[in-house]
């Protein structure tokens, strides 16, 4: 079940990059290179409830995958990579609410629900970096991570630089910030597809080994 549950990590992933693609085609006016994914989903956006719908999708599915991807790790690896998921988990669960919560439109007056975005914005993103730190910490010392708990701990710290350059770039209102956002955003997106792809094949390689030993 956790393998399974693990798997939905990669759909999860689909979801969000064609949410982002057919967002930035329907709506004419709209820049990637200047404007936040959120954007999409803001209130008043011209595609808000049929983008929303996907991105409900995409939440419930990170939410299995994180569970899923706990459960693995809380028997066979050590506890740091457990807490890192867990926070990983939780992070998806905040997250969810920005569906009841969305971004208030750039030059629109601040709303109650567009401050509330804000404040999940401002939860999550210690979570974010903190998480795949976690894991790849956790994860370093064993022989079919090692690879991978580097490329955990380095997506940590691009997601921590990407963030502090966006957070520089709308205080001093300066161009291609949605760029740096994509940077930020899709390099989270990456490493839950390497992570749910690494996890079910370690739990397929586990399971044949299993299956042998009982033939033999």
């Amino acid at each position: 079940m956790a393998r399974k549950m693990t798997a939905l990590g990669a759909v999860a992933v689909l979801i969000y990059i064609s949410h982002v693609i057919i967002g930035g085609l329907l709506w004419e006016e709209y820049s990637h290179l200047h404007r936040p994914i959120s954007d999409l989903t803001a209130s008043g956006a011209p595609n808000r409830l049929f983008l929303s719908v996907l991105t409900v999708f995409y939440g419930i599915l990170s939410v299995l995958f994180s569970l899923g991807a706990y459960l693995i790790l809380k028997n066979n690896a050590p506890r740091a990579s457990q807490i890192g998921m867990l926070v990983f988990l939780s992070m998806h669960i905040i997250s969810l609410f920005y569906n009841f919560f969305p971004q208030d439109l750039p030059g629109d007056s601040l709303t109650f629900r567009g401050l509330m975005h804000i404040v999940i914005t401002i939860l999550i993103i210690p979570l974010t970096i903190i998480s795949p730190i976690l894991v790849g910490l956790g994860l370093r010392k064993l022989k079919d991570f090692q690879l991978y708990s580097y490329f955990s701990l380095l997506t940590g710290l691009v997601i921590f630089l990407s963030g502090a350059a966006v957070a520089v770039f709308i205080a001093n209102d300066w161009p291609y910030f949605g760029i740096l956002q994509r940077i930020n955003i899709g390099s989270l997106q990456i490493w839950m597809l390497a992570t749910s792809l690494k996890l079910v094949s370690i739990e397929s390689q586990t399971r044949k080994a299993q299956s042998k030993k009982l033939i033999y």
